[in-house]
């Protein structure tokens, strides 16, 4: 008889539980894996779409969005089997059956870890598109950027007496800053590419093109404090708030007794008769003090949180603004010096003080040209963080 009731009880165990499947991986597992991926040639739409599908950061995300998902609550069933006198037992909590008490805390519990993942998910994204858009916007500046020639044979010059040795040195040094200037526009191109890589999840040496647009990705909202408030990483301290306060709700759940009910089995063909155990809970208090501290520092944090993005807001609209009038100088002044170098390069063949003149012009065209370079991919980066900073693209985008 009772072997018979084991057969039962072991049947419904099993039929509940997840069957373990094998995984392996370490460092060659995972770069197999990702060289398996394609790269190609991405405008934002399709870059960003292959993102949002095989960044890694966004997997994990999503793995741990599923995982918290699918935490339930277990009803625990107590059973008792007393060879003496053949009885089974089989208990459990009424509060428990109904979702109360400490298993309706651990649910709650459960229920705002699912949406702290959920919100951690959306801030992912958030970041993920974001980065994006700003790897594009930078192609597109880059693409405007070019170095000034200075194709021009010094010794020449010097072997004609036209030129003075510190004129000769100061052509040099401008050809040689001018060299570098081709090599760090290049540099910033590739370390952009490098950017997408990452977040596409390839490897160094994946190839990958940004396809140039005329449409701009980037989209500024209006700066209002609904702007910022609306933002994913508020959301997320939010989440954590509240689980936080699910965490002090189950601690204190946990305190108090709990009743195990249910009726004792004869197996010898006696009347049913009621069984009951009553669990007592010592020194749980110090558990709940912790959690509602644990609680009160995620509040702050949560404040921290908004207070460091509504600053963290208006300074990035300043931060925007002196950038673009900082590319607005740097355009001009290039703008100037290319003109006096065009005349200067004139200069150079009909004047016997041409030279010199040359010489001031090509290093101020070269100075200046890097310092546009410098106020240009510094205005790109604050376009994008004053976008952030009131939440695009996760909020109303203005002009």
């Amino acid at each position: 008889m009772f072997s018979r009731w084991i057969i039962v009880f072991a049947g419904a165990f099993a039929a509940g539980c997840v069957a373990y499947a094998a995984d392996d991986a370490d460092a060659n597992t995972v770069a197999a894996e990702a060289a398996q991926r394609s790269g190609g040639t991405f405008t934002f739409n399709t870059a960003l779409a292959a993102a949002l599908r095989q960044n890694p950061e966004l997997q994990a995300l999503e793995a741990k969005a599923r995982a918290a998902g699918a935490v339930t609550q277990p009803l625990e069933v107590q059973s008792e089997y007393r060879s003496d006198d053949e009885m089974l037992a089989v208990m459990l909590d009424p509060i428990a059956l109904l979702g109360l008490g400490a298993r309706g805390a651990a649910q709650g519990l459960a229920d705002a870890a699912a949406a702290e993942a959920v919100a951690a998910l959306a801030a992912g994204r958030w970041r993920v598109t974001a980065a994006v858009a700003e790897i594009f916007v930078m192609d597109t500046a880059l693409r405007s950027l070019s170095v000034p020639d200075l194709a021009v044979d010094v010794a020449v010059f010097e072997r004609a007496g036209l030129a003075s040795p510190i004129a000769a040195e100061q052509v040099r040094a401008a050809q040689a800053r001018a060299a570098a200037e081709t090599l760090e526009l290049a540099r910033e191109a590739e370390a952009n590419r490098a950017a997408l890589r990452n977040l596409l999840g390839l490897p160094a040496g994946t190839h990958v093109e940004l396809a140039p647009s005329d449409a701009e990705p980037l989209r500024q909202p209006q700066a209002t404090d609904g702007a910022v408030l609306a933002r994913p990483d508020l959301a997320l301290a939010t989440a954590r708030f509240r689980v936080a306060d699910a965490e002090f709700r189950a601690a204190v759940a946990d305190q108090y007794p709990s009743l195990m009910l249910g009726p004792e089995f004869p197996l010898r063909g006696d009347p049913l008769e009621l069984m009951a155990i009553l669990r007592v809970p010592i020194g749980m208090a110090g558990r709940a003090e912790a959690a509602r501290e644990r609680r009160e520092a995620a509040r702050a944090t949560l404040a921290s949180a908004y207070v460091q993005a509504s600053n963290g807001a208006c300074t990035a609209e300043r931060e925007l603004a002196a950038a673009a009038a900082g590319e607005t100088g740097a355009a001009l002044s290039l703008r100037a010096s290319t003109k006096e170098l065009a005349t200067a390069r004139i200069a150079l063949q009909v004047e016997i003080e041409g030279f010199d003149r040359y010489a001031k012009a090509a290093a101020m065209v070269v100075r200046d040209t890097m310092e546009r370079r410098a106020a240009t991919t510094a205005h790109v980066r604050a376009r994008v963080q004053r976008a952030v900073a009131y939440g695009w693209p996760l909020t109303g985008s203005g002009s």
